[in-house]
Formats: C-alpha cells, structure tokens, sequence
C-alpha cells in the first residue's frame, strides 16, 4: 500500500474531509460550430456519462484543439499540443477553469502537432510536427522564434528512408533511448510502428520496424516502461458498418513480425463502436495502474467512449471504467492522458 493511500486512510479517521481521487484527463476537437476546446478532468470512479470534476476552458486557455497532453511530473505541468491553434501550450497541471497558459511555444515549422514527450532530466520536449515529421526543443522554450536541437524528417515517397510518413502516437522509450510513432507506408497504407534514436538528426534509417499481421489497423500506441511493454491498439471489422478494437501487448524490444505477448479483445471488453467514429488513442495512468483505450465520435459527441482496464488485463477482460458521452467532449475526444492528483491534493494526499 502506498504511503499517500495511509495517509488518506489517516484523515478518515480523524474526521477530517476528503476528496475524490481524480486520474483521467481528456482534451480532444471541438465540433466544427466552435473553436474552442476544454480540458476534462475525471474522478477514479467515475461512470458513464459523469460530469468531469475540473477542466481548464475558456478563451484566455487559447485551446483550440488539445488532442494530445503530456504530464510532466517534475514541475507538475500539462504540455498541450493544440492541434489546429498550431501550438504547444503550457499549463500548470492542477490550473482550473479560464487560465491563460504559461508559456507557448509555435514556431511556424511546428505546424499541426501531434503527440509529445516532455523530458525534464535532458531539458527536450519532442513533439510530432506538422505531420510529418518528430522535431525535439528546448523544454523551456516560449514563442514563434524557437529553434530546433534536433529533426527526424519525412521519410514519404519512394526516396524515404527514416520510413515517417504521417505519424502518430509518440512515445519515447528510456531503456532504449528511442522514439517511436505509429505510421502507414506511403504507397501501400500498411501500419507499423517505427523506432529511432532520440538523438537521430535529420534522414536516417529507423532502428528496428514492427509491422506484420499483428499491426494492421494501428491506431495508437503507449508504453509501459516498469514492465517494458508496448501497447497497440488496432481495430477490426467484416462490414465497415461495425468495427471491434483490440489492443495488443508486447515486449518493448519487438521488431520485424514479432507476435504480441497478448492481447486485450473480445466482447467484455465494450471496445466495439460503429462507423464512422474511430480509435483515438492509448493512455497509461501509472498511479491506478491503468490502461485508457479512447474511442472517438466522429461528428455525433454522444458516442465519444473511453474504456479502462487493469493495466495487466488480457483476453475478453472486463473494464473497470467505462466513460462515455458529450461530458467528455462537445466534439470529438483526442487521447486519454492520465494527472496523478487533482488539485484538492496536489501537496501530496490523495485517497
């Protein structure tokens, strides 16, 4: 048991107030009549449609497409990669409400981003760039003029070779210092994932590629580092009406046809979803020890769905949360992500 769950224990005792555990947080993007999109914050045990406990929205956030959050546990910040407002923006990871962010970083090569991985102890934020490509900054960097360290270019068309072509789901892999993206072939649409060095500058080739049977219709991709377990998460369907999402697990040196470890799939699962909405993305909430599958609505916010499980599920394995509906988005949700306390407890109790 951990310390803060003793502590929490303590203060019930005592007669003194607690609060609900919050982990789960979601941005995404907004329906078309808006251009803005909030933040949502989600207690532990929450069900089905419930109403988020925090978010962070209003004009001052300037959030116009947050699919994509990264929480950065050294100085307890949100690093916010706003999709259509082309901007990685920077906020307090407990702020509540119409915050303005602290800091913004949207030089004109960052284009749409996508995913991030702020990394404290080497002073980087990687960040997957205007579609293409996975650009690296200063961590602390702010404003239109920054500069890149370090660029893995687009490797689409036939003269490719770093093997990106429109990637997503960014993770970075400590162990082996890699980055790695999910991605499609340029001609064939055949999804894999790709793997490079962080410190690749540049056109060069991947470190090692997983694609095989096992990778068709990837669609988002997290890792566990404690268990050096990746998880991808694909769909299937025999109609294009009714689609089934599977995740599969394995170990976080696959490469070439590699089979997964296991699979989580089957219809306890409720990863099911009908056309056109699609996978958003993986989350991993460390402190729950859970994993976060996102389903995405696509134009009707009532069929927006994320799905929990116990981060060693496998096979048809009941979810221990299931959220859905417009209370996770007005539009289209983006990938789960997960804040280990809300601010009730953000001096380091939590129950």
């Amino acid at each position: 048991m951990r310390i803060q769950h003793i502590l929490g224990i303590a203060l019930i005792v005592a007669g003194m107030p607690t609060a609900t555990r919050a982990e789960l947080m979601i941005g995404g993007y907004p329906p078309g009549a808006s251009s803005a999109h909030p933040l949502r914050q989600f207690s532990a045990t929450a069900q089905g449609a419930a109403t988020p406990i925090r978010e962070i929205a209003g004009a001052a956030t300037q959030l116009n497409g947050p699919a994509n959050v990264s929480y950065e546990a050294n100085e307890g910040l949100l690093y916010v990669s706003d999709y259509w407002g082309q901007a990685i923006r920077v906020f307090p990871a407990f702020a509540s409400g119409d915050v303005a962010p602290l800091r913004t970083i949207n030089p004109p090569l960052l284009g749409q981003p996508r995913g991030n991985v702020p990394i404290a102890a080497l002073d980087e934020l990687i960040v997957i760039a205007s579609n293409c490509c996975i650009y690296t900054f200063p961590l602390h960097a702010s404003g239109s003029a920054v500069n890149r360290i370090r660029s893995i270019n687009w490797g689409g068309g036939s003269s490719g070779i770093t093997e990106l072509n429109n990637p997503s789901s960014l993770i970075w892999l400590p162990t082996s210092d890699e980055v790695a993206v999910v991605d499609y072939d340029f001609a064939t649409f055949e999804t894999k994932v790709v793997f490079h060095s962080r410190l690749t500058d540049g056109s060069a080739v991947p470190t090692r590629v997983l694609k095989s049977a096992h990778t068709v219709n990837a669609a988002g991709l997290a890792h566990d580092p404690v268990q050096h377990k990746l998880f991808l998460l694909t769909y299937s369907t025999s109609d294009n009406v009714a689609f089934e999402a599977h995740v599969r697990v394995f170990a976080d040196t696959a490469s070439g046809l590699d089979a997964p470890l296991y699979s989580i799939e089957g219809p306890t699962t409720q990863l099911d979803y009908q056309a056109p909405d699609y996978p958003a993305g993986l989350g991993i909430d460390p402190s729950l020890h859970r994993l976060m599958v996102g389903i995405a609505a696509n134009g009707n916010p009532a069929s927006n769905k994320v799905v929990g499980f116990d981060l060693n599920a496998s096979g048809n394995a009941t979810p221990v949360q299931v959220l859905t509906g417009a209370s996770l988005s007005p539009g289209t949700i983006g990938t789960p992500f997960s804040v280990p306390l809300d601010a009730i407890f953000a001096n380091g109790f939590d129950n």
